[in-house]
């Protein structure tokens, strides 16, 4: 049963099977299928698809009620079977696990070289009571059942224990055609026959070429509109070149998009393909395979994202995990990528027997992680406070008690921030001054230096009671747009985030909560680099464009940041006069910053680049009628989007955004740049 819609449905399940050489010819037969069938439940038995490609197929498939299942298989267990051809895989034996890897009681078996031409609802509907198995029969051996398409009576198969039999006889070296010989012989007598049309096999006509053609031809032309195809032999479609007939049908289904194929039965959501996001982040470090309840506890806890590492390669029992959405594994893991994993987590699971990673605990507890274990798995002698032990048969307290630690932890500090496009809106349409605030300002107020201005108490005040008061007069005051939707935001800022500025600054965030106040978007002069979806970033650039356009500017900033030098930022101005002020400790220079931008003010649009100290200029200009802008970081992000960049890169001849020390700066002879300052103050 699938819940779809507001009902609940029955879905039809098929059965495939293959390894990741095989992944397009996978695909490309579950296109075939979802085209032409709605509400189908695909599995897909396998030994190391990664399963992000179902992820990814999920977000497709859910949007019209259908779904894709990762089944991983230890390709071991079927190490004694004799393939029979050296095209035939060990894994196309796994058909013959199917009752005890598949629940449903019917299931449709399909060889990946298929293609489903055809709605298969009246094949679907055949009432399977009293039968074993449905099959055609194979073209080249009408004696024979094709194994490569089965309509399976799997609870029959399961209550019959069957698949103890199909084992048996897949080791038998005698074998004359690999799984389609076990089929038959294990079913022999017991096979109801169906129509041609359900297994059109194609792909010997080469061979019989030089055979009896004619009656190849003949026999094929029986079939009218096969609803399911079959590129039987090595003769395939996806060769480079191939004779089979039907060529083209493949290529066909293989060149489908997703989105067209959704769009066939509904309204395709693109914003439903994305990242998975989750409540919260649990980390094991084991040293060996066996890991207490581990499976039981990620089925429980789907919200929850299980990162499981080890110092050495896994063991199948460990990597079969990853058939599931919310785990990763984290095999040979070392350096910076454990320190993540480790800094990132919101609980750790001591359920791994010994030996223990004992260094590992030792960094979560300093880190104050709550820890879980079972009695089997506990630590002994482990003097921690926030270490809960469960009895082993406990797991469903223990995901709760997972549950309530990772909500209990949520920051939750009721703090409403506009997103960009209503931030420059507000701006746009209200002529609003801005004050922008970000990690280093709280780290000032926190009672910490940042690399461009020594800690000042006067300073950290005067920038808490700022966002305290929050919006006043016509300015709009700004924090980082961080509170929700996270995933929008690339790994390595949601790690900022998470792991340093919400901790760091938790008292400080929850008194912000409190005043009721809204907030704009600290992200308006970031609106490129951070972002994962970058394909709106070239409009936000166009509004803020549209600031300045046609307006003379009066620029404040520091002595290297040189903004819209080099490039077409400020290109649609009137006029700019500059300002240059220190680099470093501006706080110190504020009240000749601030006469001299009253001296020069005049009707211009006043935007700073000035960190910290630009805020309280901004606050401390109030009653000058000008529209006066915080705009730090500007200029680089202009620059990271003029080259496309996807990671912050220095740039050689001006300061660059997070870049800590203004070393090996190129000088600049821009006679244009030079003739617009009007002011230096050392």
């Amino acid at each position: 049963m699938f819940k779809y819609g507001g009902r609940v449905i029955s879905l039809k399940t098929i059965v495939l099977n293959g390894d990741y050489g095989y992944l397009d010819e996978i695909e490309t037969t579950i296109k075939s299928i979802i085209f032409n069938n709605k509400e189908v439940k695909i599995y897909v038995i396998n030994p190391d698809i990664p399963h992000e490609w179902f992820i990814n197929l999920n977000q497709y498939l859910s949007q019209i009620g259908s779904q894709i299942v990762d089944k991983k298989i230890n390709q071991e267990y079927l190490n004694d079977v004799n393939s029979t051809f050296k095209g035939i895989k060990n894994i196309a034996f796994a058909r013959i696990l199917i009752p005890e890897l598949i629940k449903e009681d019917k299931v449709l078996y399909l060889d990946c070289d298929i293609v489903v031409n055809a709605n298969l609802d009246e094949l679907f509907n055949i009432d399977l009571e009293n039968k074993w198995v449905c099959g055609v029969r194979d073209y080249q051996v009408p004696a024979e059942f094709n194994s490569g398409m089965l309509l399976i009576n799997n609870k029959k198969w399961k209550e019959s224990n069957i698949v103890s039999s199909l084992l048996e006889k897949a080791k038998d070296p005698n074998l004359r055609n690999g799984d389609q010989t076990v089929i038959n012989e294990v079913f022999k007598d017991k096979i109801e026959e169906l129509d041609l049309s359900y297994n059109y096999q194609i792909g010997f006509e080469k061979a019989a070429f030089w055979g009896n053609l004619q009656k190849t031809t003949q026999f094929l032309d029986k079939v009218k509109k096969p609803k399911i195809i079959h590129f039987i032999t090595e003769d395939k479609p996806f060769n480079l070149v191939s004779t089979v007939s039907l060529r083209n049908k493949w290529w066909h289904y293989r060149r489908l998009e997703w989105s067209e194929i959704i769009s066939k039965y509904s309204s395709f959501d693109k914003s439903r393909v994305k990242d998975l996001s989750f409540d919260g982040e649990a980390f094991i470090l084991t040293n060996v395979a066996e890991t207490q309840n581990i499976e039981q506890l990620i089925q429980k806890l789907p919200n929850i994202r299980f990162n499981i590492a080890a110092y050495t390669p896994m063991a199948f029992l460990l990597l079969k995990l990853t058939q599931y959405d919310n785990v990763r594994l984290f095999p040979t893991i070392i350096g910076k990528t454990l320190d993540r994993e480790i800094n990132e987590a919101d609980i750790y699971l001591d359920i791994t027997y010994e030996p223990k990673a004992n260094e590992i605990i030792e960094r979560i507890m300093k880190r104050r992680v709550p820890i879980f274990s079972f009695d089997q798995t506990q630590s002994q002698n482990l003097d921690y406070d926030n270490y809960q032990v469960f009895r082993d048969n406990q797991i469903d307290e223990m995901a709760e008690a997972i549950k309530e630690t990772v909500k209990s932890n949520a920051p939750k500090y009721n703090i409403r921030v506009k997103d960009m496009d209503e931030s420059l809106n507000l701006i746009l349409q209200d002529n609003k001054s801005v004050i922008r605030f970000g990690d280093g300002e709280f780290d000032l107020i926190r009672g910490a230096s940042i690399p461009y201005q020594t800690y000042d108490s006067e300073l950290a005040n005067r920038l808490k009671d700022i966002i305290l008061r929050g919006q006043f007069n016509n300015t709009l005051v700004c924090l980082p747009d961080v509170f929700t939707k996270p995933e929008r935001y690339q790994d390595f800022t949601q790690s900022f985030y998470k792991t340093s500025f919400f901790p760091n600054n938790e008292s400080f965030l929850k008194e912000i909560g409190q005043t009721g106040n809204w907030y704009g978007s600290t992200f308006i002069s970031r609106p490129y680099i951070d972002l994962v979806d970058k394909s709106k970033s070239a409009a936000y650039f166009d509004k803020l464009k549209q600031l300045w356009s046609g307006r003379d500017l009066l620029i404040v900033e520091g002595a290297l940041t040189r903004s819209g030098v080099g490039n077409d930022l400020f290109t649609n101005t009137k006029s700019i006069k500059r300002i240059i002020a220190p680099s470093k400790n501006a706080y110190q220079k504020i009240d000749q910053i601030e006469q001299m931008i009253r001296e020069n003010a005049e009707d211009r649009l006043i935007l700073l680049m000035l960190g910290p100290t630009a805020k309280v200029v901004v606050d401390d200009l109030q009653d000058l009628e000008n529209q006066i802008i915080d705009l730090g970081h500007i200029d680089s992000e202009y620059e990271w989007f003029k080259m496309g960049a996807t990671h912050k890169v220095k740039l050689e001849n001006k300061h660059t955004a997070e870049f800590n020390f203004d070393e090996n700066i190129n000088a600049v002879h821009d006679k244009a740049y030079e003739n617009e300052i009007i002011g230096k103050i050392e």
